[in-house]
Protein backbone atom coordinates (compact mmCIF):
# COMPACT_ATOMS: atom_id res chain seq x y z
CA UNK A 1 0.00 0.00 0.00
CA UNK A 2 2.91 2.34 0.51
CA UNK A 3 3.61 2.26 -3.21
CA UNK A 4 0.05 3.38 -3.89
CA UNK A 5 0.51 6.32 -1.53
CA UNK A 6 3.73 7.36 -3.24
CA UNK A 7 2.09 6.85 -6.63
CA UNK A 8 -0.62 9.36 -5.73
CA UNK A 9 1.81 12.19 -4.91
CA UNK A 10 2.07 13.51 -8.50
CA UNK A 11 -1.73 13.59 -8.68
CA UNK A 12 -1.81 15.59 -5.45
CA UNK A 13 0.70 18.01 -6.92
CA UNK A 14 -1.42 18.26 -10.07
CA UNK A 15 -4.36 19.38 -7.94
CA UNK A 16 -2.19 21.92 -6.13
CA UNK A 17 -1.02 23.32 -9.48
CA UNK A 18 -4.61 23.75 -10.67
CA UNK A 19 -5.60 25.48 -7.44
CA UNK A 20 -2.53 27.70 -7.64
CA UNK A 21 -3.34 28.77 -11.19
CA UNK A 22 -6.86 29.74 -10.13
CA UNK A 23 -5.57 31.39 -6.94
CA UNK A 24 -3.69 33.84 -9.16
CA UNK A 25 -6.83 34.35 -11.29
CA UNK A 26 -5.46 32.47 -14.31
CA UNK A 27 -2.75 35.06 -14.84
CA UNK A 28 -1.24 34.79 -18.35
CA UNK A 29 2.30 34.79 -16.95
CA UNK A 30 1.43 31.56 -15.12
CA UNK A 31 0.39 29.66 -18.23
CA UNK A 32 3.24 27.26 -17.45
CA UNK A 33 0.99 25.92 -14.68
CA UNK A 34 -1.29 24.36 -17.30
CA UNK A 35 1.58 22.37 -18.82
CA UNK A 36 2.86 21.43 -15.36
CA UNK A 37 -0.57 20.20 -14.31
CA UNK A 38 -0.84 18.08 -17.46
CA UNK A 39 2.61 16.61 -16.85
CA UNK A 40 1.87 15.86 -13.19
CA UNK A 41 -1.45 14.24 -14.14
CA UNK A 42 0.23 12.05 -16.77
CA UNK A 43 3.03 11.11 -14.38
CA UNK A 44 0.53 10.45 -11.58
CA UNK A 45 -1.66 8.23 -13.75
CA UNK A 46 1.44 6.27 -14.77
CA UNK A 47 2.75 5.88 -11.21
CA UNK A 48 -0.72 4.88 -9.96
CA UNK A 49 -1.08 2.26 -12.69
CA UNK A 50 2.34 0.84 -11.81
CA UNK A 51 1.59 0.90 -8.07
CA UNK A 52 -1.75 -0.84 -8.58
CA UNK A 53 -0.14 -3.46 -10.79
CA UNK A 54 2.47 -4.14 -8.08
CA UNK A 55 -0.27 -4.38 -5.46
CA UNK A 56 -2.33 -6.76 -7.58
CA UNK A 57 0.67 -9.01 -8.33
CA UNK A 58 1.60 -9.04 -4.64
CA UNK A 59 -1.97 -10.17 -3.89
CA UNK A 60 -1.68 -13.11 -6.31
CA UNK A 61 -3.28 -11.59 -9.41
CA UNK A 62 -2.05 -12.82 -12.79
CA UNK A 63 -2.56 -11.66 -16.36
CA UNK A 64 -4.75 -14.70 -17.02
CA UNK A 65 -7.04 -13.51 -14.18
CA UNK A 66 -7.27 -10.15 -15.90
CA UNK A 67 -8.01 -11.75 -19.22
CA UNK A 68 -10.80 -13.93 -17.80
CA UNK A 69 -12.29 -10.93 -15.98
CA UNK A 70 -12.22 -8.89 -19.20
CA UNK A 71 -13.85 -11.71 -21.17
CA UNK A 72 -16.59 -12.09 -18.56
CA UNK A 73 -17.23 -8.35 -18.57
CA UNK A 74 -17.34 -8.30 -22.36
CA UNK A 75 -19.82 -11.17 -22.36
CA UNK A 76 -22.06 -9.34 -19.90
CA UNK A 77 -21.97 -6.17 -21.95
CA UNK A 78 -22.46 -7.67 -25.40
CA UNK A 79 -24.66 -10.68 -24.76
CA UNK A 80 -26.88 -9.17 -22.09
CA UNK A 81 -25.80 -11.70 -19.49
CA UNK A 82 -27.09 -10.65 -16.10
CA UNK A 83 -24.46 -9.37 -13.76
CA UNK A 84 -23.88 -11.40 -10.66
CA UNK A 85 -25.23 -9.83 -7.51
CA UNK A 86 -22.32 -8.24 -5.80
CA UNK A 87 -21.98 -8.76 -2.12
CA UNK A 88 -22.16 -5.50 -0.28
CA UNK A 89 -20.54 -4.92 2.98
CA UNK A 90 -20.56 -1.83 5.08
CA UNK A 91 -17.10 -0.33 5.14
CA UNK A 92 -15.74 0.14 8.60
CA UNK A 93 -14.26 3.44 9.64
CA UNK A 94 -10.54 3.12 10.08
CA UNK A 95 -9.18 5.42 12.70
CA UNK A 96 -5.71 5.28 14.05
CA UNK A 97 -4.19 7.53 16.59
CA UNK A 98 -1.14 9.20 15.10
CA UNK A 99 2.11 8.43 16.80
CA UNK A 100 3.71 11.17 18.85
CA UNK A 101 6.46 11.61 16.27
CA UNK A 102 4.02 12.37 13.45
CA UNK A 103 2.02 14.95 15.39
CA UNK A 104 4.00 17.76 13.78
CA UNK A 105 3.05 16.54 10.31
CA UNK A 106 -0.70 16.25 10.71
CA UNK A 107 -2.58 17.43 7.66
CA UNK A 108 -6.05 18.46 6.57
CA UNK A 109 -7.01 14.84 6.03
CA UNK A 110 -6.74 14.30 9.76
CA UNK A 111 -9.86 16.42 10.23
CA UNK A 112 -11.73 13.25 9.27
CA UNK A 113 -10.86 11.73 12.64
CA UNK A 114 -12.09 14.84 14.43
CA UNK A 115 -15.37 14.97 12.48
CA UNK A 116 -15.96 11.20 12.27
CA UNK A 117 -18.49 11.14 15.09
CA UNK A 118 -20.72 13.79 13.50
CA UNK A 119 -23.98 12.81 11.87
CA UNK A 120 -24.16 13.20 8.10
CA UNK A 121 -26.50 16.19 8.40
CA UNK A 122 -24.27 17.94 10.94
CA UNK A 123 -21.17 17.26 8.83
CA UNK A 124 -22.91 18.63 5.73
CA UNK A 125 -23.92 21.71 7.72
CA UNK A 126 -20.34 22.28 8.84
CA UNK A 127 -19.08 21.81 5.30
CA UNK A 128 -21.62 24.27 3.89
CA UNK A 129 -20.84 26.84 6.60
CA UNK A 130 -17.10 26.53 5.98
CA UNK A 131 -17.60 26.86 2.20
CA UNK A 132 -19.84 29.93 2.63
CA UNK A 133 -17.34 31.56 5.01
CA UNK A 134 -14.41 30.97 2.64
CA UNK A 135 -16.41 32.24 -0.36
CA UNK A 136 -17.35 35.36 1.60
CA UNK A 137 -13.73 35.88 2.60
CA UNK A 138 -12.46 35.50 -0.97
CA UNK A 139 -15.12 37.85 -2.36
CA UNK A 140 -14.95 40.66 0.19
CA UNK A 141 -11.36 40.68 1.47
CA UNK A 142 -9.57 42.01 -1.67
CA UNK A 143 -11.23 45.47 -1.49
CA UNK A 144 -9.85 45.81 2.05
CA UNK A 145 -6.26 45.46 0.85
CA UNK A 146 -4.60 48.89 0.57
CA UNK A 147 -4.11 50.13 -2.99
CA UNK A 148 -0.36 50.49 -2.55
CA UNK A 149 -0.02 46.76 -1.89
CA UNK A 150 -2.21 45.87 -4.88
CA UNK A 151 -0.29 48.25 -7.15
CA UNK A 152 3.04 46.92 -5.87
CA UNK A 153 1.99 43.33 -6.57
CA UNK A 154 0.65 44.20 -10.01
CA UNK A 155 3.91 45.95 -10.92
CA UNK A 156 6.15 43.28 -9.41
CA UNK A 157 6.67 41.54 -12.72
CA UNK A 158 6.22 38.09 -14.15
CA UNK A 159 9.24 36.63 -12.34
CA UNK A 160 7.86 37.52 -8.91
CA UNK A 161 4.45 36.12 -9.77
CA UNK A 162 5.98 32.90 -11.11
CA UNK A 163 8.19 32.60 -8.04
CA UNK A 164 5.23 33.03 -5.70
CA UNK A 165 3.24 30.46 -7.67
CA UNK A 166 6.17 28.03 -7.57
CA UNK A 167 6.33 28.38 -3.77
CA UNK A 168 2.59 27.73 -3.49
CA UNK A 169 3.15 24.51 -5.45
CA UNK A 170 6.48 23.28 -4.11
CA UNK A 171 6.04 23.88 -0.36
CA UNK A 172 2.86 21.78 0.11
CA UNK A 173 4.29 19.07 -2.17
CA UNK A 174 7.48 18.85 -0.11
CA UNK A 175 5.52 18.84 3.16
CA UNK A 176 3.35 16.01 1.84
CA UNK A 177 6.43 14.04 0.75
CA UNK A 178 8.06 14.60 4.15
CA UNK A 179 4.94 13.40 5.95
CA UNK A 180 4.68 10.16 3.95
CA UNK A 181 8.43 9.57 4.10
CA UNK A 182 8.36 9.88 7.90
CA UNK A 183 5.36 7.56 8.18
CA UNK A 184 7.00 4.98 5.93
CA UNK A 185 10.24 5.06 7.94
CA UNK A 186 8.47 4.54 11.27
CA UNK A 187 6.70 1.44 10.08
CA UNK A 188 3.49 3.12 11.17
CA UNK A 189 0.13 2.29 9.69
CA UNK A 190 -0.37 4.04 6.38
CA UNK A 191 -3.88 5.39 7.05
Amino acid sequence: WKGVTWGMLPLHTSGIVACCYHLFYNAPELSWCVALQAGCTCLGNTTMAFAMYRLAVASGWTLSDGRSDAEALYARLTQGVEAEAAETETPSLVTAAPSSTTASLLGWEDLGDAWALDSDAFFLGKLLALSAFLAYLVKYTPPLIPGSIVDGWAGAGDGVHSGAAALVIVVPTLLNCAKWYQRSQEGAEFV
